[in-house]
């Protein structure tokens, strides 16, 4: 009680301002632009970066099937012309006809290609051939503890070459979310005379 009889209206207003001037820049709004919170483990973060990284993985596939493997329906017969040239009829049947289909893919996702030999009206062999790209997405979050209002208590003191230790007493630091810092410390002299002291820093960006 001694302590607050000695203060006088100067002193007592100089502390409310400085107490004011504290809670008007450390409750006011965030600068810059939010970041998005995650929780984690029932932890809350802050996202720095959000990063989706897809890849295309190519994968090459051949098969080769040989015809009596293949499924055959019961064939339907029609009735043969009566003028028919033989020769040509043995020549195409005999024959080997390809036939190649390539089926393209949505999304990049690549193609797949079937090609068939015919010979004497029947699947002599088929080869499917498939270019298919697998896709792999890596869905990455950087993310950080949320900044905190945090209050630091310590002591101050001052040095002259006369009494050495000029004053001493103890001191307050609050720190923002802002990165904002600001003290308040109260000092006993030799003179037996109280002060008090404040003090507001910024945080200096350095260029990296």
């Amino acid at each position: 009680m001694n302590f607050f009889k000695k203060l006088d209206i100067k002193t007592i207003l100089i502390l409310g301002l400085i107490i004011i001037i504290i809670l008007m820049r450390s409750c006011g709004p965030s600068e810059g632009v939010p970041k998005d919170e995650v929780k984690i483990d029932g932890k809350k973060y802050q996202v720095i970066k959000h990063v989706v990284d897809t890849q295309y993985v190519p994968t090459v596939q051949v098969e080769y099937r040989d015809g009596k493997t293949i499924y055959v329906d019961t064939p339907v017969y029609i009735n043969v012309p009566e003028n028919v040239d033989t020769n040509e009829v043995l020549k195409d049947y005999y024959a080997k006809y390809t036939y190649k289909d390539t089926l393209n893919l949505n999304d990049s996702l690549g193609y797949i290609t079937v090609i068939d030999t015919i010979s004497k009206n029947k699947i002599f062999k088929r080869t499917f051939d498939a270019h298919v790209n697998k896709i792999t997405i890596k869905d990455m979050l950087i993310v950080q503890t949320p900044p905190t209002n945090q209050f630091f208590i310590g002591g101050v003191a001052g040095f002259d070459k006369v009494n050495l230790v000029n004053f001493v007493g103890p001191s307050l630091l609050f720190k923002t979310k802002k990165d904002k810092m600001y003290s308040l410390g109260i000092g006993y002299s030799n003179a037996k005379t109280i002060s008090i002291q404040g003090g507001m820093y910024w945080r200096i960006k350095l260029k990296k």
